[in-house]
């Protein structure tokens, strides 16, 4: 499934409001319209597990590919600071982490580089 043309803000509250469809169907309308899993909950006031089972559910059986927007987690940004010359201390302030969670992956990264070049 590619990129999916958005409806608009007015076309979104019209399903999340129409009480005559069931909220699984809402929240795949509003898939269909371009809305994430995170926005739909959020619309809708669900929970985030609620919207994903429905839409992978729905997916599933319409041999469809689930869209999933790929964040990138804290670590590979711990990592992405590091090699542009942040500090532990600038890292764990700047990502509001701990600094022994910013300095164990340093010496993760560190390890696995040595590992690398002494090959």
């Amino acid at each position: 499934m590619g990129k999916v043309e958005r409806i608009s803000k007015e076309e979104i509250g019209k399903i999340r409001d129409n009480n005559d469809l069931s909220k699984s169907k809402r929240m795949i309308e509003l898939y269909l319209g371009g809305l994430e899993i995170k926005e739909i909950s959020v619309e809708m006031g669900v929970r985030y597990n609620f919207v994903y089972n429905v839409l992978s559910n729905y997916c599933r059986m319409n041999d469809l590919e689930l869209r999933r927007v790929k964040r990138n987690s804290k670590k590979d940004d711990i990592v992405r600071m590091i090699d542009e010359g942040m500090s532990n201390v600038e890292i764990s302030s700047e990502l509001k982490c701990s600094y022994n969670y910013v300095y164990g992956v340093r010496k993760e990264k560190e390890r696995i580089e040595n590992k690398v070049k002494s090959k």
